[in-house]
């Protein structure tokens, strides 16, 4: 079995410091910002797993800080390609490495990544060659992500071993330029294979269901009704149904960004890290107010890595607020946590009350997204 293994060095360094992407010139920006490199880790986090499950196969693995730089802290079997590579890594640095491994015969792609290595990857692979991500973007709309670097080596070497089914799946991604005027639009760019493993695949992003717009309403303005209150900071994540509340306060909030609510006022707009914990100096009682990715279920770590570990440790996980219409809980059975600290997400697991209309809440488990496979089979053997 020969898997072919690659990284893009700076995908999901905006989301820290509040960009949607690190696409062209929106990396110049991250670096002004003091944006710092993701994908590192969470290649090392997926390898070490690799190497946990006693991984047999062979990695063709692109050089440099593509890949080869972290080799040398495992001893998985590998060969590293002899194509050379930028520091700062370009659409043009992944196509020549992907068309090497398919020279190569590799049988399976992964890569550390978001939805724009996705594409570059689709670009040149024959349509037979199955591909797996290893997330690492800001926001995730294609089906071909596991669920965090753990379930990815999880589902390698289920498919290794014949155990994993290999599905067709969407390869979606964001228009830039639509986000930066305040807007989501997704386009599916084209098809893909990827090995899946129920609960271990993330699930193409739902683009949206607006049938429900009474919905969010509802919950909007039970929030305004009862959970606001005078002199506490309210940090107001991205999404419609949050944009929602938003409206029902009769203030103006950024679709994608995080917003700060202080006495029905905002006091920050599309705010980063820094902005965010700047904030925390001026103003007290924070809160976080979040919605759920649809059909996905995570709560922390997509599209929403303004809210840091180092921010969601100063709110508390008693001062995390939910909100979600019926319709996209119809789609999960639990939350998902992936911020990057595993400690943190650890922490965080456990129920959420969810609310979901006018006086209406619900309760749904909140799992980390590293640990999701160990923690269903051992539920599943309880049950048994």
């Amino acid at each position: 079995m020969k898997i072919g293994f690659l990284i893009n060095p700076i995908a999901g360094m905006g989301g820290a410091v509040g960009l949607k992407g690190t696409d062209d010139q929106l990396y110049f920006l991250a670096l002004r910002k003091g944006a710092k490199p993701v994908a590192p880790k969470r290649a090392e986090r997926f390898l070490n797993r690799l190497l946990q499950e006693n991984f047999k196969g062979f990695l063709i693995v692109a050089n440099g800080v593509m890949g080869c730089e972290y080799m040398p802290k495992t001893y998985l079997r590998h060969k590293c390609l002899e194509i050379p590579t930028h520091p700062r890594t370009t659409k043009k640095d992944t196509v020549g490495v992907v068309k090497e491994m398919m020279k190569e015969g590799v049988d399976l792609i992964v890569f550390v990544g978001g939805d724009g290595t996705a594409r570059d990857i689709l670009d040149v692979i024959d349509g037979k060659t199955p591909i797996l991500g290893v997330p690492s973007g800001v926001k995730m709309y294609s089906g071909v992500f596991a669920v965090s670097p753990e379930a990815a080596a999880e589902v390698v070497r289920a498919y290794a071993e014949g155990k994993a089914e290999v599905i067709v799946t969407n390869v979606a991604d964001a228009d830039e330029e639509a986000i930066n005027k305040g807007f989501l639009k997704v386009k599916v760019y084209g098809l893909a294979k990827a090995p899946a493993v129920e609960q271990l695949i993330t699930p193409t992003k739902d683009f949206g269901n607006y049938s429900d717009s009474e919905a969010k309403k509802a919950i909007a303005e039970y929030f305004r009704d009862e959970y606001i209150k005078p002199d506490n900071l309210y940090l107001l994540g991205p999404g419609t149904t949050i944009k929602a509340l938003a409206d029902a306060l009769g203030v103006e909030k950024t679709l994608l960004g995080v917003d700060a609510l202080w006495n029905n006022s905002l006091v920050g707009k599309d705010l980063d890290e820094e902005g965010i914990l700047d904030l925390f100096s001026k103003y007290r009682n924070p809160h976080i107010v979040i919605t759920i990715i649809g059909a996905q279920g995570y709560i922390f770590g997509r599209g929403n890595q303004q809210l840091s570990p180092k921010v969601i440790r100063a709110v508390g996980k008693g001062k995390i607020h939910i909100l979600a219409t019926p319709s996209k809980l119809a789609k999960i059975k639990y939350l998902l946590i992936d911020t990057g600290d595993y400690e943190l997400d650890i922490e965080l697991s456990g129920y959420y009350r969810i609310i979901t209309g006018y006086r209406e809440e619900t309760v749904l488990p909140a799992y980390p997204a590293c640990c999701i496979d160990e923690i269903l089979m051992k539920r599943k053997k309880l049950v048994n």
